[in-house]
């Protein structure tokens, strides 16, 4: 089919898809011409770009229309584009049905053109027979030349015309050309010998048959003759002009061709002419050069005008071919001068008297003749830039300004030594000898205007611009400016020559005094230096003339110190002012030369800087501008100074010294002590050793700053030998360093005053070293085993200690808080845990403040590290959940240390343990609910524990027995002594010291001992020493003041009447044994131990930082310690809650023997308890719950003490909780045990007997015949682990009772439940392990926040289980089902969330399992609780992938 013709004239395919290549026609048909087709996607393309190219058109243009021309022009344009895309569209409807249309056309044009070819085949046919073979005849047969070709093959008889017209002649051989140009050359140079030559043309060169004609910067011309004949004339071959613009012509031909064609043209004819051809040329060509020449510097010139010099040059005259004249340093163009001002020319013009010369430069005024050179380029114009034709002169008439400037500097100055140089006219003046070339006054001329330009290194511009201003009035006026300038520059070099060191310089100084001070008198070219490390001293410059010598300077040096008003910006004011010796230089040399020179060397002394004075200033090496006597004076007053300084410290607070010594052959200073004065706080006998061991005392200077203080202290003989490497030698150093603040002198009183703050805290460490050292030998082995001496450097002290030494404790005098500071670590293997003694790191530090003995404290240290290493595993982290408010957070344990030996213990706020560490390996632990001091009254904010004593009597060792009381010693009443109030009443008990041995200095000397001190170590068999004394008091029970013999058989302990006068210990028969008080902060509690018992009111004060056992207020003795108020959790206890104890006889599940029977009384809890540290260890230390399956126990480990307080919270929760319920309590005659009953049950809680540790649950049905006793022993044993087990929460207890309180057979389903938890493996069958829920999970849905009761129970019971598939996966699927059992309808069902998530599968798996659970109708009064959770747990399968 033909193509398509659509608008602008393109055809298309008629097919819809690519267009393709057109089939070749026939043989011998003729294609007709049509224009070719196009792709049909192309022709979308197309359009989519115009219509896109519009839109972007009318983006652009629309906005800058009215409303109106907008929508007309959008309107025009969506119609257009319609139209166009209708078209498209029929284009395309047409084009997908033509396949037989296009064949037909194919068929139709292919039968066309043969039609056409046939039709023009016959019409060339007829024309050929009418007009071409009319008159056609055939020629006579070529019989010779036909015969030629056969026999020779060639045709010989073609005419010799072709050949003489077509083909050219040989050419002349090589031979032939090079003899022909030979014999024009030697015609040629006939020609120019017998010829009329100017001189101009004598560059020439005859080669090839042409002689050339070269003039430079003009042309260039080639010349030939055609004959040998004289009167030939010359033939002008070549012409090329050789003038050029390199400035302006961008490198092109200045004369164009048709010009040079005319030029050639005219010289030719002349050549022809003329009698004297080759002057005629020469002068024609020569004219036409030289006003091209000028006509170039004219260009070159007004570019110059207009690009770089503007009006500093001017156009004065020009004529074309003539002559060109300007002028610069035109005065009043420059605004300089007014009225007749000079003008300088330059004028080039060609030599009208003789035309052959050159562009001929002439001056005004002329140049002077100062060096030929200049003038020689000046008069030249060869290189043909005006620019540089300008700067010639220019620098001509610069050198000659300079010249009459050096004049006037010569007839000032007969030595002067400035010179000029001529590369950049410059005059260079030494302002100051000698002078490097830095610190010379570069005079220059600007070559554009001619002004004189100054330049000076360092110099403000401002400066230079008035010098300028004033030079270019009056070149007279240079010579106050040089003295200015000499006295700026020696101020420079004295800046220059110190500015390494650490000063400050000015030219002026405000003084309060000024004016009446002789500083005042000093001449006004001064200069003030700073001494930034004193400010304040100065050191003053002062500068004179030298006479005769006008570039020269004297020095004079001053030291000068002022005084600054404190807290105040007023001036300072000038004090001293001395001036240094005239010859320090020499003197400086003098004392170097001796050190510094070597044998063979000459060093020339002279009082110059620079000895050599050299005629042109130095251009390397400025080393002539450093003052090096100033340098000195500076370096010398900055290291010297500070020692003054402090040497007048030391000598106004009466500490002698040797003055300021030079020290490391002359390069250091050092100021040495010769006694420091005694310190306040310490004896006289500690001074007396101290003073001895101290052999120098040596303060330095250090650092780069020079601010650094080193106090060097040598001691020898110490008293203690440590472990360190660095310590063994027979001497040590001791460095102290003070750091001095910018705002105050170095070297001034605080540097000494914390120099004599640091040598009291010396000697207060050295104090107790020392008494430690002495109690060295006689202290017991297990002390030296325990620790050893680490560091102690006289700073501090620092022992480890520990049975690997892991830990220490560090011991130095802190002199801003006047006591003793401690700190605790670890190192070694330890290194990066904590310390254990950090709990009662506050009480330790105020301890030793007491009693600074170290021995005394590495007992407390030994006595203490175990139970603290116990005591620091309890768990202190706050939990939530533990009540029924679900959101507030309880903390377990908190540890509250009242002494470095009693440590508080508060559980969840309610219950508070009071542990006191004795000697011997053993602690006192008490109730600390009870008052201190009347065992009667309970301290507010606490509870008394019930049974504490008899759960800590389990853990009594059995190697304790000797120190036992009998079964009746707790039938005495209740006694007001308790805790620290029995420390005071042994107090009173122990026998009275010598007044010579006081109680206070337990190291006191004997008398007849030399310096030894009586140290008792403890017996070497303690039940051999145990005796009744009022020692005993602090174990298990109240001590026995009488004698064995007693009626009572026990020890009593005393009334609130026995405070009173109280008798001898022998009147009660009591026998007192050694007491050994040398080291303990507290009483003792056998004859073997070291410590003292203090009562409370000895101990009050003297802890600031821990609580006080002054009041029975828990909150007064322990301020801020407590994790929460005890007073928001301290309900009043009624009568049902009285704190008992239990009675039953018990038996530890450890080799602990079985604890004997104790009569229940209230206050037996607050008689301390012994413990040794491995009962204490085992009391404390997180285990597996004893007596359980350890499957059953739980994975919440947690202590014994914890286990047994939280029984008592639980069955305090269950007392509560019993009376809000609807549950009946029983009253029991039993102490510590709850009884009560519920419809068809009689429980029984009370604590385990064996363990205490645990509540135990009994339950009795009131209907035997209903119940299985293997149901009642899975109800048990699930309050046990489930209930009344860690973590001890109340909403468990709260969830137990409301399952109690339901119908009997809801319970027996509940127990099935309780029994599949327990015994998992009995039932292979289920696929999922069930778990009751007692309070809602985190994972719940939210029903109910979690934490809360997890039954609730009223018309309908609502109960959560947890579901665990049984899997071997590593992640098992647990799933919390929420079920409703309706107790009306008998049904069980799944609880419908308010918010259900439809993605989660589980969910609805379960609701279907338990509706279909529902099929089967209950019989009446039967449960469904246990058949639907059994059928869940068999049926319920998750699909691959699911989450629960």
């Amino acid at each position: 089919m033909a193509p398509v013709q659509l608008e602008s004239n393109q055809l298309v395919p008629a097919g819809g898809g690519p267009a393709s290549a057109p089939a070749p026609p026939a043989p011998g048909a003729v294609t007709a011409a049509a224009s070719p087709g196009y792709r049909l996607s192309t022709l979308i393309d197309f359009l989519l770009h115009r219509t896109y190219a519009e839109l972007t058109v009318l983006a652009d243009l629309l906005p800058r229309k009215t409303d109106m021309e907008r929508k007309i022009e959008i309107v025009q344009f969506a119609s257009r584009t319609r139209q166009l895309f209708v078209r498209l569209l029929a284009l395309v409807k047409w084009a997908n049905n033509a396949g037989k249309v296009e064949k037909c056309a194919m068929i139709s044009s292919f039968l066309d053109q043969q039609a056409i070819l046939f039709v023009d085949t016959a019409d060339r046919l007829a024309s050929l027979a009418r007009d071409a073979l009319v008159h056609a005849r055939l020629p006579s047969f070529a019989i010779p030349y036909a015969i030629d070709v056969l026999t020779t093959g060639s045709y010989p008889r073609l005419p010799t015309c072709i050949r003489d017209k077509i083909i050219p002649p040989d050419p002349i051989t090589k031979s032939e050309k090079q003899t022909t140009l030979h014999q024009l050359n030697q015609i040629l140079r006939h020609r120019l010998v017998t010829t009329d030559l100017p001189p101009q043309l004598a560059n020439l060169t005859v080669a090839n048959g042409r002689v050339k004609f070269r003039v430079e910067g003009e042309f260039e011309a080639t010349l030939t003759v055609m004959g040998d004949d004289p009167d030939i004339p010359w033939r002008l071959l070549k012409l090329e002009i050789l003038v050029e613009d390199k400035e302006t012509g961008d490198g092109r031909a200045l004369v164009h061709s048709m010009q040079i064609n005319f030029i050639h043209q005219l010289v030719q004819s002349r050549l022809f002419a003329d009698e004297k051809p080759l002057q005629d040329m020469y002068s024609c060509l020569h004219s036409f050069c030289l006003a091209l020449q000028l006509e170039v510097l004219h260009s070159q010139t007004l570019m110059l005008i207009r690009e770089r010099w503007g009006d500093l040059v001017q156009v004065e005259r020009y004529h074309a071919g003539k002559c060109l004249s300007l002028s610069v340093w035109n005065q009043q163009v420059l605004g300089r001068k007014t009225g007749t001002a000079s003008v300088h020319k330059v004028t080039i013009k060609i030599d009208e008297t003789d035309v052959s010369k050159p562009l001929q430069i002439s001056h005004e005024p002329p140049l002077p003749a100062c060096d030929s050179k200049l003038m020689e380029r000046a008069m030249k114009i060869d290189h043909l830039s005006i620019e540089k034709l300008l700067i010639d002169s220019v620098h001509a008439r610069s050198h000659q300004k300079l010249q009459e400037l050096k004049a006037i500097l010569k007839s000032y100055n007969v030595n002067d030594n400035s010179f000029i140089e001529t590369a950049l006219p410059t005059l260079v003046i030494p302002i100051l000898e000698p002078c490097g070339r830095s610190e010379c006054l570069h005079v220059f001329v600007d070559l554009h205007s001619g002004m004189f330009q100054l330049m000076l290194y360092g110099v403000d511009q401002l400066t230079l611009d008035d010098i300028e201003k004033s030079v270019n009035d009056d070149m007279k006026r240079i010579i106050p400016w040089l003295q200015q300038l000499k006295f700026w520059l020696g101020q420079q070099r004295c800046k220059q020559s110190i500015k390494h060191l650490p000063t400050v310089s000015s030219e002026t100084l405000q003084l309060a005094n000024y004016a009446g001070h002789p500083v005042g008198n000093l001449s006004k070219h001064k200069l003030f230096i700073k001494l930034t490390r004193l400010p304040q001293y100065y050191i003053v410059v002062e500068m004179f003339d030298v006479p005769g010598n006008p570039t020269e300077l004297e020095y004079k040096y001053h030291f000068l110190s002022v005084s600054y008003a404190e807290g105040d910006d007023s001036p300072a004011t000038a004090l001293l002012l001395q001036q240094f010796k005239p010859n320090i230089e020499e003197l400086v040399l003098d004392t170097k030369s001796g050190k510094q020179m070597k044998s063979g060397v000459k060093r020339k002394l002279s009082g110059d800087p620079c000895s050599i004075e050299p005629k042109k200033p130095k251009r390397s090496g400025e080393m002539c501008a450093f003052n090096k006597v100033l340098a000195h004076i500076v370096a010398m007053c900055d290291t010297n100074m500070p020692f003054i300084g402090l040497r007048m410290e030391l000598s106004n607070m009466d500490i002698p010294h040797q003055g300021v010594q030079v020290e490391g052959d002359g390069f250091s200073h050092a100021i040495r002590l010769l006694k420091i004065p005694p310190c306040k706080g310490v004896n006289e006998e500690t001074q007396k050793a101290l003073d001895r061991s101290l052999l120098d005392c040596t303060f330095r200077l250090q650092g780069r700053n020079n601010r650094t203080w080193v106090a060097e202290l040598v001691f020898a003989n110490c008293p203690l030998n440590s472990t360190s490497s660095r310590e063994q030698g027979p001497t040590r150093h001791v460095y102290l360093t003070y750091e001095n603040q910018l705002s105050e002198p170095v070297g001034g009183r605080k540097v000494v005053e914390m120099f004599l703050n640091d040598w009291n805290s010396i000697a207060r460490l050295y104090e107790c070293v020392l008494e430690f050292a002495r109690s060295l030998p006689d202290i017991p082995n297990h002390l030296n085993i325990f620790s050893e001496v680490r560091i102690y450097n006289y700073r501090k002290l620092i022992l480890c200690y520990g049975t690997t030494k892991g830990s220490s404790i560090s011991i130095q005098w802190n002199s801003i808080l006047q006591k003793f500071h401690i700190s605790l670590g670890t190192v070694g293997p330890n290194s990066g845990c904590s310390n254990c003694h950090n709990t009662i790191l506050h009480q330790l530090q105020e301890m030793f403040n007491k009693t600074p003995n170290v021995v005394q404290l590495l007992q407390v240290l030994f006595d203490t590290q175990a139970p603290l290493n116990a005591i620091n595993k309890l768990p202190t982290v706050p939990m939530l959940g533990l009540t029924q408010r679900t959101n507030t957070a309880y903390q377990c344990f908190s540890i509250l240390p009242q002494s470095p030996t009693h440590i508080r213990l508060a559980f969840r706020n309610m219950y508070c343990i009071d542990i006191y560490c004795r000697s011997r390996g053993v602690v006192a632990i008490r109730d600390g609910a009870y008052s201190l001091f009347d065992n009667s009254k309970i301290v507010e904010g606490f509870y008394p524990a019930p049974g504490l004593k008899t759960f800590l009597n389990m853990f009594v060792d059995s190697n304790q027995d000797a120190r036992r009381r009998s079964v009746n010693e707790d039938d005495n009443p209740p006694s007001p002594i308790g805790g620290d109030m029995m420390d005071s009443l042994i107090s009173q008990l122990q026998p009275q010291q010598p007044p010579q041995q006081p109680q206070q200095q337990p190291f006191a000397k004997q008398a007849g001992a030399s310096g030894a001190y009586p140290l008792t170590s403890p017996p070497t068999s303690y039940h051999n020493t145990v005796t009744p004394s009022p020692s005993m008091m602090h174990t298990q029970s109240p001590g026995n003041l009488h004698a064995a013999s007693s009626p009572s058989g026990a020890l009593r302990a005393p009334s609130p009447a026995s405070f009173g006068p109280t008798p001898s210990p022998s009147s009660l028969g009591i026998t007192m044994g050694q007491t050994a008080n040398f080291a303990s902060p507290h009483g003792t509690i056998d004859p073997s131990s070291p410590y003292t018992m203090m009562s409370p009111s000895q101990r009050a004060g003297n802890w600031p930082g821990s609580p006080q056992v002054s009041g029975p207020s828990p909150a007064a003795r322990m301020p801020g310690m407590s994790p929460a108020n005890p007073s928001l959790h301290s309900p009043v206890p009624d009568a049902s809650h009285s704190p008992r104890a239990g009675t039953s006889s018990q038996a530890m599940p450890t080799s602990m023997p079985p604890p004997r029977k104790l009569p229940q009384r209230s206050w037996a809890a607050s008689i301390p308890t012994i413990l040794t540290h491995s009962a204490l260890n085992i009391l404390l230390l997180p285990s597996p719950t004893p007596g359980l399956v350890p499957g059953l126990a739980g994975s919440y480990l947690c202590s014994p003490l914890e286990r047994f307080l939280g029984s008592v919270i639980m069955r305090r929760h269950l007392q509560r909780i019993i009376q809000q319920e609807t549950l009946q309590l029983i009253n029991s005659n039993e102490p510590g045990v709850i009884m009560f009953k519920t419809e068809a049950l009689k429980c029984r809680v009370a604590l385990n007997p064996k363990t205490n540790q645990t509540l135990q649950l009994k339950v009795t049905p009131e209907n035997t015949g209903q119940w299985k006793s293997e149901e009642l022993q899975v109800l048990e044993k699930f309050f046990e682990t489930r209930v009344a087990g860690p973590p001890f929460k109340a909403n468990t207890l709260i969830a137990f009772t409301k399952l109690l309180g339901a119908p009997t057979h809801i319970i027996s389903d509940c127990v099935h439940i309780m029994k599949l938890e327990a015994f998992p493996d009995q039932a292979s069958q289920l696929k999922w392990n069930v778990q009751f829920c007692l309070t809602i999970p985190p994972s719940a849905r939210p029903i109910a926040p979690p934490g809360t009761p997890a039954v609730v129970l009223k018309s309908k019971m609502l109960f959560f289980l947890q579901l665990t598939q049984k899997t071997t996966v590593a992640q098992e699927a647990v799933n919390i089902v929420p079920i409703i059992y309706d107790m009306a309808s008998g049904t069980t069902q799944q609880a419908d969330p308010r918010q259900q998530n439809s993605s989660v599968a589980a969910p609805m798996m379960v609701s279907n399992i338990l509706k279909f659970a529902e099929l089967n109708s209950p019989r009446p009064g039967e449960c469904t609780i246990f058949a639907a959770v059994r059928d869940l747990m068999v049926n319920l399968t998750l699909p691959p992938g699911g989450r629960p």
